[in-house]
């Protein structure tokens, strides 16, 4: 199913809270920032939460701890805490959250799982969106696997907590973590694809703000990243030009087969029309001066 929450696809009035989880700040924008900027359009809730200050994956800090320079720890986390807040406010999202834990041995544990329970029996969110538990990246399948587990932990009765929540959808992003034989073994097709055009600039300027992991404007990473993960085959598949893709948890209910108003219009456009839209490049301005 092809949506944009922006133009009312969720066939809905309600006022919806998601919850995008990340096992590293970046992975809370790059695989959903597009979806978290629509619905923050709609009047939603957004909410970002990152586990970890993901200072493993701080490449500037880690080359330079390779050549044997000092590194400051907590300075790295304060940087890493900063680019996901600006990276947030790009995209309208004011509530960001770092649960603080190191990620230097990626792995379930039982205080991550508490913690994360925690935020979403406070934030109550309808439909959660996380990493694949089986994604390659360690720390990306351990944080869908806490996940999964602080859902069960956020609707039981615990000493000290507040009411119980249960979600009503967790959404995981389709994107493989590496090329490898594990990812092979645990395919994901997407059954959700969400057409982010509307919001893809403003994805892009938030991934600038991670210049730890090499973004910036004064890098050509994200204008790459931008065209080959948002410009996915699988939105070409469904003739939108850039898109988010999801797979649910569970199975959802209708009262009908699912078929939303948005994919109604875009079977309707013409042959030209399908194809100039499809084809449309919006992130040339992220390129290098001096690749324009």
């Amino acid at each position: 199913m092809t949506t944009s929450p922006s133009d009312g696809e969720l066939q809905t009035d309600r006022r919806l809270c998601v919850l995008s989880i990340g096992g590293h700040p970046k992975d809370v924008v790059l695989y959903a920032g597009g979806t978290m900027a629509l619905h923050v359009e709609r009047g939603d809730v957004v909410v970002a939460l990152a586990p970890t200050y993901g200072v493993s994956h701080h490449e500037k800090a880690v080359a330079a701890f390779k050549r044997g320079e000092p590194i400051d720890i907590e300075a790295a986390k304060q940087e890493r805490m900063r680019e996901l807040t600006e990276a947030c406010a790009e995209l309208g999202v004011t509530d960001v959250r770092c649960l603080g834990h190191d990620d230097d041995v990626p792995m379930v544990e039982r205080q991550i799982v508490e913690d994360i329970a925690d935020v979403i029996v406070d934030v109550r969110p309808d439909f959660i969106i996380t990493h694949h538990p089986n994604d390659s990246v360690v720390m990306h399948g351990v944080t869908g696997q806490m996940t999964l587990i602080a859902l069960e932990t956020a609707r039981t009765i615990r000493e000290g907590g507040k009411l119980p929540h249960s979600v009503r959808q967790v959404f995981f992003h389709t994107q493989i973590g590496r090329t490898n034989v594990i990812e092979q073994d645990n395919p994901r097709i997407p059954s959700v694809v969400i057409d982010i055009t509307p919001t893809v600039r403003k994805k892009a300027a938030a991934m600038n703000r991670f210049e730890s992991q090499h973004y910036g404007p004064d890098s050509p990473l994200q204008r790459k990243l931008g065209e080959v993960l948002d410009g996915s085959i699988y939105g070409i598949h469904r003739r939108v030009p850039y898109a988010e893709t999801f797979l649910p948890l569970d199975a959802n209910v209708y009262r009908s087969l699912p078929f939303s108003e948005y994919e109604f219009e875009l079977d309707e456009r013409t042959e030209e029309e399908t194809y100039a839209a499809m084809t449309q490049m919006l992130l040339d301005d992220f390129a290098l001066k001096s690749d324009t």
